[in-house]
């Protein structure tokens, strides 16, 4: 694993409730579809490769409160793109998992992030917002 994954992977398990969901990697075909969809569509190759870290270590990976990210063979992914060259890569009840401008964001429908400090330049600094989001929310 690189250290990306590592830290991906020990981020959504210090989630709440993490043991209640599944940590399953993409199989490589999953892996080849979703490069294939991002080069066509001429997705920055740093986007690609960080959300890829993400889908060979958590391919559709949910947690009720706030991470609900899709599958990476989901076209839904790239729903986005042509219209404002936004990647949607997660939803999970009101909020939405983005890359936009540059940033990957947790938002809602009507708005790209919450605030700034909704986003971030890697996905793993998405990932521990939407982490601090759930300890916040349960505290």
């Amino acid at each position: 694993m690189t250290p990306n994954q590592l830290q991906i992977l020990k981020l959504l398990e210090e989630l709440p409730d993490s043991s209640d969901f599944e940590l399953a990697p993409a199989t490589s075909l999953q892996i080849t579809v979703f490069k294939e969809r991002a080069f066509t569509k001429k997705v920055p190759e740093n986007v690609i490769s960080q959300l890829i870290e993400l889908y060979e270590v958590a391919d559709g990976y949910v947690n009720h409160m706030v991470i609900g990210f899709f599958n990476c063979d989901d076209e839904t992914v790239f729903e986005w793109w042509d219209d404002y060259q936004e990647l949607w890569i997660g939803q999970r009840d009101f909020n939405t998992l983005r890359w936009a401008n540059g940033k990957f964001c947790l938002g809602d429908a009507s708005s790209i992030s919450y605030d700034e400090s909704y986003e971030s330049r890697t996905l793993v600094g998405l990932i521990e917002i939407c982490r601090n989001e759930m300890l916040r929310a349960i505290d």
